[in-house]
């Protein structure tokens, strides 16, 4: 199902706007606002409508399922189906060998038959850009933290703005000015572009032609809304040109594109890479003040996001620039998340250098131990042959001969506190969408499709694959924990255990998102594992577990991490009794068949059976009970007897009493693991019973039987079940 070329004028790429959702067009002024600063005569200029704040784009349950069946129709089968799924094929970390999908790469089909998808898990795109409008993301774009916008001036001064202005010179009016009344309030700046982007369904066709001008801050107000088509060098203003033309488009759609992304689900917060650079680093930016200022600003920043995904990297020097923690402590504090009890996982790429360490901006664990466990690094691996022997050669990803390695760790490195390592791999060539744009320079050539490389993608895959193991746990382990997790179960062994090159190892999604050793369940009194944990329960209680549907069970693996699973599996009923058919002469068996089934009833002095365990009372019409706890399939197999004493006898003209007494088991059911190791109990019981001759000679009658009964089990203490006493009643016709 590829993604029809953009040049085709028969094929919309953007998804269709509800009528009357956004504006077609915003109304357009007299004229600029009156300011002090020099305004570009040449510029078209609008205001803002009065209803502005659009919401967070948010598909209902329903929608999710019916668009992420369109995209992969076997999520949540078995891994073998997702991986014969074509759909599946062309996502990241698949790969091909001599035409046939090759399960050597990160999993993501076991993650996926256990039904993750990312859902909801919010990722920062920290990138050149991001085609909001593309259908890759339809439905899953969060406004609220976004920055698609650049504040002008930056830390060169005033100048910028009139460097900006020259843009619109001889372009009549294609240079486009919106102006709004924000009182400085960068986030309704922010939604004020979400809104002129859907109201135009396009993003400028120039680059740094449209602005938003905060008319409250004159000056002090210009932002430019950048196309998706050109180099966004700290200073530039210029064309267009072929440096990233799609870079932050195609990064989103690997960690959450509904047709390329590892976590399809995920939601995408759009950021505009040199935007939140001067949020923390520059002091005399948009962001300019104390260092108490700066820290807030970064703590609000971080707030909006579970990751942030950094695919991009400086050549050297040192990081980060313009000041340092002893200059700014507090806005350090803020950045490292120091003291924050949620941390904000960051997914840094190693670089495209073939340098022996991470970029000095992924390296920052190794010189700040603040962000070790939350601060993350990716090297690319890509195919290669690996020799088998006898001049054979096999496949296996290798480290990318352009990737920067892991590198070594410092000497205070704490494994158990920080994990493995603070860097791992994934494959780094991938299929990437592209913005749904086509510069006139670079003509009617299609940028759909295509294949990309360069730690930038594979870096996109572990910020995807961290999204499918939050959802695993449902918010139950923090952030940091599912990072060290995900370090922690990426595969190692052999090519991968040199940590100089693969760090932790490779990304295996099967591993991150399955248990640890053994998952225990229970309570503090009782614990055990969930596999052995059952309960059945007595045929006259009926079918328990129905009345659990929706109920869930947790137990925890050896990390400590919660596995879910339905509580009605863990119940069971004991065998129901055997259907008699009707026979002449007196059923003396009714209350066995009502209540007892699992007992072997003899007579007194009568032929024990070879399964049960023959007991002896002396008396007329006296019944003795034993019984064998031999289930066989249910999974409540003994590999002993346990024992039950009790008799039945009239005490009156067709009245019977009874009583039984189990030693673990109430009326031949047991728990076993988590519901306690034992269940005595006690049961009496009068029947009374009524025939009729239908015949003088005696060979067909009508026959009441009725019983009431009371019963007290004695379950484990502290164990997840108990139960009170019963009182049962039944009748037979």
């Amino acid at each position: 199902d590829p993604t029809p070329d953009p040049s085709s004028s028969a094929t919309s790429l953007y998804r269709e706007v509800p009528p009357g959702s956004v504006p077609s067009r915003f109304y357009s002024g007299h004229g600029p606002t009156p300011g002090d600063t020099p305004l570009p005569e040449s510029a078209a200029y609008y205001h803002a409508p009065v209803d502005l704040i659009l919401p967070d784009e948010r598909l209902s349950d329903e929608a999710f399922r019916e668009q992420l069946s369109r995209y992969l129709p076997s999520f949540g089968g078995t891994p073998e189906q997702i991986l014969d799924d074509p759909k599946f094929q062309q996502y990241g970390g698949v790969y091909w060998v001599d035409d046939e999908v090759w399960q050597g790469g990160i999993n993501a089909e076991h993650a996926y038959a256990r039904g993750l998808s990312g859902r909801g898990v919010r990722i920062g795109i920290d990138d050149f850009g991001v085609d909001i409008l593309h259908p890759e993301f339809a439905g899953r774009v969060q406004r609220t933290g976004a920055f698609l916008t650049r504040k002008i001036p930056n830390t060169y001064g005033p100048e910028d703005l009139a460097e900006a202005f020259s843009a619109c010179e001889g372009e009549g009016a294609s240079c486009r000015v919106y102006e709004i009344d924000a009182s400085g309030d960068r986030a309704l700046i922010e939604h004020y572009a979400h809104r002129i982007i859907e109201s135009e369904r396009r993003f400028p066709d120039e680059y740094r032609t449209w602005f938003i001008r905060d008319i409250s801050r004159d000056a002090d107000g210009w932002h430019a809304l950048p196309g998706l088509y050109a180099h966004q060098d700290f200073l530039g203003y210029g064309r267009y040109s072929d440096w990233y033309p799609h870079h932050g488009t195609a990064v989103a759609s690997v960690a959450a594109g509904w047709r390329y992304g590892i976590a399809p689900g995920a939601t995408i917060v759009p950021l505009f890479h040199e935007e939140i650079n001067l949020l923390l680093w520059y002091g005399d930016s948009y962001y300019k003040g104390d260092d108490a200022s700066k820290a807030k600003a970064y703590r609000d920043f971080l707030s909006h996001f579970d990751i942030i995904n950094h695919s991009w990297a400086s050549a050297g020097g040192d990081w980060p620039h313009g000041w340092s923690k002893e200059t700014f402590p507090e806005a350090w504090a803020a950045f490292t998340q120091r003291d924050a009890q949620e941390k904000t996982i960051q997914v840094w790429i190693t670089g495209n250098r073939a340098r022996d360490r991470p970029s000095p901006e992924a390296s920052l664990p190794v010189r700040e131990p603040a962000v070790r466990g939350h601060y993350l690094a990716v090297a690319a691996v890509e195919n290669g042959q690996v020799p088998l022997g006898g001049g054979e050669y096999g496949v296996a990803l290798l480290l990318a001969p352009w990737s920067n390695r892991c590198g070594a760790l410092p000497g205070d490195w704490n494994p158990q506190a920080h994990g493995r390592h603070y860097c791992l791999t994934a494959p780094g060539y991938v299929s990437v969408a592209k913005p749904n744009v086509t510069p006139p320079h670079i003509g009617a050539s299609s940028y759909y499709n295509s294949q990309a490389s360069g730690t930038s993608y594979a870096a996109p895959l572990v910020s995807g694959g961290i999204a499918l193991v939050m959802e695993r746990f449902r918010g139950q382990l923090s952030n940091r924990e599912v990072a060290l997790r995900v370090i922690n179960t990426a595969n190692n062994k052999g090519r991968y255990s040199d940590s100089r090159i693969y760090g932790a190892g490779l990304l295996d999604l099967d591993a991150a998102t399955a248990p640890v050793g053994e998952v225990s369940t229970g309570t503090a009194t009782v614990q055990a594992a969930i596999h052995r944990t059952r309960l059945a329960t007595p045929p006259a209680w009926g079918r328990v577990g129905r009345h659990l549907a929706g109920r869930e069970v947790a137990g925890f693996d050896a990390w400590n991490a919660p596995f879910w699973q339905p509580a009605a599996s863990l119940f069971a009923t004991a065998p129901a009794p055997q259907a008699i058919l009707p026979m002449p002469g007196w059923d003396e068996g009714f209350e066995q068949r009502a209540l007892l089934s699992h007992l072997r009833w003899f007579e007194a002095n009568g032929e024990g059976r070879e399964d049960g365990m023959r007991m002896t009372l002396w008396g007329d019409d006296v019944r003795a009970a034993g019984f064998r706890a031999d289930f066989p399939g249910s999974g409540f197999a003994a590999e002993k007897d346990y024992h039950a004493f009790g008799f039945s006898g009239e005490v009156m003209e067709r009245l019977r009493l009874g009583v039984i007494v189990e030693t673990q088991t109430n009326q031949g059911a047991r728990p076993a693991g988590a519901f306690g190791a034992a269940a005595n109990s006690k049961l009496v019981w009068l029947a009374r019973e009524h025939a009729w001759p239908l015949s003088q000679a005696g060979g067909m009658a009508l026959r009441l039987d009725y019983l009431l009964a009371a019963g007290q089990p004695d379950y484990a203490r502290g164990a997840m079940f108990n139960a009170t006493g019963s009182l049962y009643s039944a009748a037979s016709l």
